[in-house]
């Protein structure tokens, strides 16, 4: 175990560090504690315990902080001993987040390079079956690297770590909550893995193995998959998601649910291969609140601008675009437009323009230019005196503003050209 955790600090480098010990007082987290204390001299590793206590058991949490107290101060150690407020109701993953949490915090305001965790082979096995039974179609387990958190002793069986106490006679409690079938966690680890281990005596080490390979598959398709989300094209208020459909399956799934992930939506795979699915076929579908995938495009929307007064020479930031009178930027589009009070707006029931085949409504015009439904509010508007003339990159024909007089003519002008372009091609 100390050439494991050696290797797992030079290949994370860690060598010459600082770094965050979890320690519960259980006997896992009391054996990693004693065995980085052993191999932290040679590395030049230095260790800081750290102690989070949920406020579930308080008849337990002097003892359990008197553990880790006297292991640090015995160790010459750093220690942090946090006690966390008793939570309305109890929830394994509420206490999960918030021990996590902590020791993020923590880890930064120290400068720490990792937080090290006790969680082991027979962890791992019941992490694997737990995602199975929720249906994760990755059940590739816990990292063992996931910056700051670091995980050494996935390949470890729980009873090593006890002998480790037991040999080193090192003090530890024992968490009556492992006891129960309240969570799942613990009817797993109760139930079910008794169960596999009649078919398999050694079912953990199995699970854990194939979890680690599980996530090296799922590292190299999470990078391809984060190369195709980089790729693709951005419009305004969405993202062009079309290049998925043609792609194989697997990346395609991993990088939809990448985009979900950040526009803050956590999709099980279900959702994501319906997503897909609508996406090849060509359907319209909403995978989450406030998101619509339509004619190919994920899209999220944007707030509408308020209307804004331009003059010559001015600029200002509408949207995604920047709008203007005077001498236009190289990447824009520009017209020429008549003098007056110019306003630029979003677009408003009833708005008609002025095109050479006469007056038309500007719903119709949009429609039959088959601009998304998300996109016809963002699309900005150019007012003379109260009146709609000009919509960037518009493709119907401008009346002539020729016809005024040079001294009674701008230019008007959105930057960049490419974003102006993508509201009237997208869906072309």
């Amino acid at each position: 175990m100390m050439e494991l955790l050696r290797s797992e600090a030079v290949c994370h480098k860690l060598e010459g560090r600082l770094v965050i010990v979890g320690v519960s007082g259980g006997p896992d987290s009391v054996a990693l504690w004693h065995l980085l204390c052993h191999a932290a001299p040679r590395l030049g590793m230095r260790l800081h315990l750290a102690h989070v206590d949920h406020g579930w058991r308080p008849q337990d949490a002097r003892r359990e902080a008197d553990i880790c107290t006297s292991l640090a101060q015995s160790a010459g150690a750093g220690y942090s001993i946090v006690h966390l407020p008793r939570p309305d109701r109890r929830s394994e993953e509420a206490a999960r987040e918030a021990r996590l949490s902590v020791l993020q915090r923590l880890a930064s305001g120290l400068g720490a390079a990792a937080v090290a965790l006790a969680h082991h082979e027979d962890d791992q096995a019941e992490t694997v079956v737990m995602q199975l039974l929720r249906g994760s179609a990755r059940a590739a387990g816990m990292p063992s690297w996931r910056p700051p958190f670091w995980r050494p002793l996935l390949r470890v069986p729980k009873e090593r770590l006890l002998g480790v106490c037991r040999s080193a006679n090192l003090a530890y409690t024992i968490d009556p909550t492992n006891l129960s079938d309240q969570n799942l966690r613990s009817r797993v680890r109760r139930g079910v893995l008794p169960l596999l281990r009649q078919e398999n005596p050694r079912v953990a080490a199995t699970l854990a193995r194939n979890a680690g390979l599980r996530a090296e598959d799922d590292a190299l398709l999470q990078s391809q998959a984060r190369a195709l989300v980089e790729d693709l094209r951005h419009v305004p208020g969405g993202i062009d998601v079309r290049p998925l459909a043609s792609v194989p399956a697997p990346l395609a799934r991993r990088a939809l649910r990448m985009l979900l992930a950040r526009r803050g939506v956590e999709a099980p795979m279900e959702r994501v291969a319906d997503m897909l699915s609508a996406l090849q076929a060509g359907r319209r579908l909403s995978p989450a609140r406030d998101l619509m995938l339509e004619g190919g495009i994920l899209w999220w929307g944007a707030p509408k601008p308020d209307a804004v007064a331009l003059q010559d020479g001015m600029r200002v930031r509408y949207g995604d675009l920047w709008l203007g009178i005077g001498n236009p930027p190289k990447d824009a589009v520009s017209a020429k437009i008549p003098k007056g009070v110019v306003t630029v707006r979003g677009r408003m029931p009833g708005d008609r323009l002025q095109t050479t085949a006469g007056t038309r409504k500007l719903q119709d015009l949009l429609v039959d230019e088959k601009v998304a439904r998300r996109l016809r509010d963002l699309i900005p508007i150019f007012m003379i005196d109260g009146v709609p003339f000009w919509l960037p990159g518009q493709p119907w024909p401008l009346p002539a503003a020729s016809t005024f007089a040079s001294e009674r003519v701008w230019t008007a002008w959105a930057a960049p050209a490419q974003v102006v372009t993508s509201v009237w091609s997208v869906l072309k």
